[in-house]
Formats: structure tokens, sequence, C-alpha cells
């Protein structure tokens, strides 16, 4: 199994309740941008999992349309800002039948479920719109990349 584990793409400051911020013009490009590099590496979901808050959304919608995928789409309140690691990483350990997982969420979620799929992994502070991946062979899961948004 690889995973995608992505922060969202920039976000306007908040006015409102946090889980309506939407993406900046900056942010749209970022996602795009990762989607485009993604595509470029050949690489397509089979599965999108994406937190409840806007910014998430629109930064898994404009990953998508610039991979020209169609991913089974599972959107889970587990993935907010403060969501349940323990829940997240017991999800993923069940779906043995991904073999291509991306996760859209935020910080400091991010950070955590790298840490927990990965133990001893350096807890990571992602940066808007960065991918780590993750390969899980044989019950043994590495990060084999940090991938930093190309627009930044």
């Amino acid at each position: 199994m690889q995973i995608l584990v992505m922060r969202h793409g920039e976000a306007e400051p908040q006015h409102t309740h946090d889980a309506e911020r939407r993406l900046t013009a900056f942010g749209k490009q970022q996602a795009t941008a990762q989607g485009q590099w993604l595509k470029s590496q050949g690489w397509q979901p089979d599965a999108l999992w994406v937190s409840t808050y806007l910014r998430a959304q629109q930064t898994a919608d404009a990953v998508v349309r610039a991979l020209d995928a169609s991913p089974k789409r599972l959107v889970l309140n587990e993935l907010i800002p403060d969501g349940d690691v323990e829940a997240v990483a017991d999800l993923v350990a069940g779906s043995n039948d991904i073999e291509r997982l991306l996760i859209v969420s935020h910080m400091p979620l991010v950070s955590y479920l790298v840490e927990k799929l990965v133990p001893g992994a350096v807890p990571l502070a992602f940066a808007t719109a960065q991918i780590v991946v993750i390969d899980i062979n044989e019950g043994k899961a590495e990060v084999s990349l940090r991938q930093l948004s190309s627009v930044d």
C-alpha cells in the first residue's frame, strides 16, 4: 500500500468558522501543481480520504482534477485538524483493498498521522500543500518521499 498524506493548500485568514475557510488563489495553485506533479509521476489514487473542512475539500478537488482521476472518495470527520489519529490509523490498517490512498487533511493531524503510521519518524511540520509518501510493505511502513509544493 502507498499512502500520500497531504496538507491542504494555503487558506484565507479565519474570518468565520474555521471549517469554512477557503483556499486562496495561491492555495488553489499549490493544489493544482501537486496534482500535476503526481500525474507526471504516473501516480493515480484508488481512494481519496478528505476532511470535512472546505479548504481540504477544495484541495482534494484541485488535485483530482489535475490528475484527471476519479478515486473512491470518503469524507471523514476524523481528518479535521484535531481529529482522531488513532481512528484514521485503524481505518488505514483495515483498508487492505486499497493500493494507493490519498489523504487530504490539516496540521497537526497530518504530522501525528505520519508519526503514527511510521513509528520512529521525525514529526513533521507540514507546509501548505506538502505531501509525504508512505510505503507499507509486508507490514513495515517507511517514509519514501517528502514533496513540497512546486510553487512555494
